[in-house]
């Protein structure tokens, strides 16, 4: 090989090196789809309907509830969440959403106005038809492996949704009958209660639905999104070094 030909092996692999850089070790992904249901959806589906929304009772004078869940991260990398997506049944002015890794105090984390009525639309317990909003709330959390995030809904304090509460009802549905994928479900949901705006830690806890308020159990509806390093790009900077090195050392 000519000196020549040394220098542009030499180039091209840099050229490739620099290519996968550019485009590594980070890339947008579905980190949790527990998203809604698809199937067995509103009274049509008798004793077999999956979508239910939940919200605890009114503020009082001893601060008021929030309905919640968690998510783990499943993998063996850091997950960079960016965007947890929820939905939410009647309209309130805003959504606010609480979180925190379990074990840890539980802050609010975003806050976000509603936008459009989502297309679909939910047949409450009266039979009446209630506007459904999809709702995604910027965040920026490191979530290493392993650990579990307990998120929580609440709201702006109006009960414009006219549904008794004013933190507004959050989307969830029964796992084995909603058809789509439901990660991570295991029938279980959280509570927490709020008092003078802060979340008191010792009232965290767990419930279901079954036997408390429905026939049978649930998951609150969640999308989670975010980044985590892409073992393939990685591969491909392996390989881009290993040419760079080999083209040094036939130069030498």
């Amino acid at each position: 090989m000519t000196k020549f030909s040394k220098r542009v092996c030499a180039t091209a692999c840099t050229l490739a090196l620099s290519a996968a850089l550019a485009g590594t070790a980070m890339a947008s992904a579905v980190l949790v789809d527990r998203g809604l249901p698809t199937a067995n959806l509103n009274n049509a589906a008798g004793a077999d309907r999956s979508n239910v929304a939940w919200a605890f009772t009114a503020w009082t004078s001893a601060g008021y509830w929030m309905v919640g869940d968690s998510f783990t991260n499943t993998s063996a990398s850091t997950w960079y969440i960016d965007t947890i997506r929820l939905w939410t049944v009647g309209q309130t002015d805003s959504a606010v959403l609480r979180g925190g890794v379990s074990g840890s105090a539980i802050g609010v984390i975003s806050a976000t106005t509603y936008g459009d009525a989502f297309t679909s639309i939910y047949q409450g317990s009266s039979g009446s038809m209630i506007n459904m909003y999809q709702v995604d709330f910027a965040v920026n959390i490191a979530l290493a492996a392993g650990d579990t995030y307990e998120f929580f809904l609440d709201g702006s304090g109006s009960a414009a949704s006219g549904q008794g509460t004013s933190v507004p009802f959050v989307h969830a549905s029964n796992a084995a009958r909603s058809g789509s994928p439901q990660d991570q479900s295991n029938d279980q949901m959280l509570y927490a209660n709020v008092v003078g705006g802060v979340v008191d830690p010792l009232s965290v806890g767990t419930w279901t639905s079954l036997g408390n308020g429905w026939d049978k159990a649930s998951d609150v509806n969640v999308q989670v999104f975010g980044e985590v390093p892409e073992p393939a790009s990685l591969a491909l900077v392996a390989v881009a070094l290993l040419g760079v090195v080999g083209a040094s050392r036939r130069k030498t």
